[in-house]
This record gives structure tokens, C-alpha cells and sequence, in this order.
């Protein structure tokens, strides 16, 4: 079984008044693809998406951190805005780990980032998705610091959520074993 990490840089909550910007995937052995926007920002996205939609065609599994609320929609609206097929992301066994952590921690906060901190996985940037907008529009417009900074949040980000996926990992799969019987 094939698994992948997955994260999507975006410049709004919402595919009706944003974009996505740039995406991560790591997989299992710690490899990953991290890409951001080029060029103009309408083909650059859909380029992006393309991508995107072109690297989970091989993959089993595709593990997220809020991804039913986020991700994953973002990543439909928004290819199908570019009359992009989206079917390849929808057909991966999808496991969303804030849903699992929710439901079967009882924590004060379900960020990443609090939740990393409470299993002591180390994280070196701990920025809030508010904090990136004004970050993205840095590196669309060629600033290096910027678009560093956005590639280092991103795998810090995926290396998080791999290594609670390392923890969560037999529990989660009893409960899906469970919920479907």
C-alpha cells in the first residue's frame, strides 16, 4: 500500500475567492515534491493542479491533516474550475488525521501543530495558515526569502503529519476497520 502525505498552499479558505498556490507530497520513505505557482496565476494553478493530479495516480493512500474540510475540496473546486478532472483524488482511500485525532484524542487544540507538540514531534516553523497569504504573494512575485520560507513550512509541515500518522497509525486503522463492518 502505496501512501502519500498531502498539503496545498492556497491564498483563501474559499475556491470562490482564492487559488491554489503550491502543494507538498511526501511519501512514506521521507522523498516529497514540494511546487509552487509560476507564471501567470489562473495557468500557473491549473498547471499546478495537473501536477498534482498526475502524482497520487500512483499512489493507495492519501493522508491529510483537515483534508475533508480543506484539501480536498479546495483541490475539486478548483480543477474543476479549470475543467480539470478531479476523479484521481477522489478515487485514493483518503485519511484525514485531524478527524481521527478529534475523535479519538481528547486534546484542548487540534492544530498540527498542538497536536505534534503533544506526541514531542519537533516542528521548526509553527506559522498559522493566516500568516501565508501575505507570504504567497511575496514568492509569486519572485522574492527567494519568501518562497524558502513557504517550501521549509511545507515539509516541516508534512514531516509533522507523517510522523503522527507513525503514531495514530494502529488506531486508526482499527477504528476504519471497524466503522466499516
Amino acid at each position: 500500500m502505496k501512501i502519500v502525505f498531502l498539503d496545498i498552499e492556497s491564498t483563501s479558505l474559499n475556491a470562490d475567492s482564492g487559488f491554489i498556490v503550491g502543494f507538498g507530497l511526501m511519501f512514506e520513505d521521507g522523498s516529497w515534491i514540494h511546487r509552487f505557482l509560476r507564471g501567470s496565476i489562473i495557468e500557473g494553478e491549473k498547471e499546478l493542479l495537473k501536477e498534482l493530479i498526475d502524482a497520487v495516480k500512483n499512489v493507495d493512500v492519501i493522508v491529510t491533516w483537515f483534508g475533508e474540510g480543506f484539501d480536498i475540496p479546495m483541490i475539486i473546486a478548483r480543477s474543476l474550475y479549470h475543467q480539470l478532472d478531479p476523479a484521481p483524488i477522489l478515487e485514493k482511500e483518503h485519511i484525514d488525521l485531524f478527524s481521527y485525532a478529534k475523535k479519538l484524542l481528547k486534546l484542548s487544540d487540534y492544530s498540527l501543530d498542538s497536536v505534534a507538540k503533544f506526541f514531542n514531534i519537533p516542528k521548526k516553523i509553527e506559522l498559522k495558515g493566516r500568516d501565508m497569504p501575505p507570504i504567497y504573494m511575496k514568492a509569486i512575485s519572485g522574492d527567494k526569502e519568501a518562497l524558502k520560507l513557504i517550501e521549509e513550512h511545507c515539509r516541516d509541515d508534512l514531516n509533522a503529519l507523517k510522523e503522527i500518522f507513525k503514531v495514530m497509525r494502529r488506531v486508526v486503522e482499527v477504528t476504519r476497520s471497524k466503522e466499516s463492518t
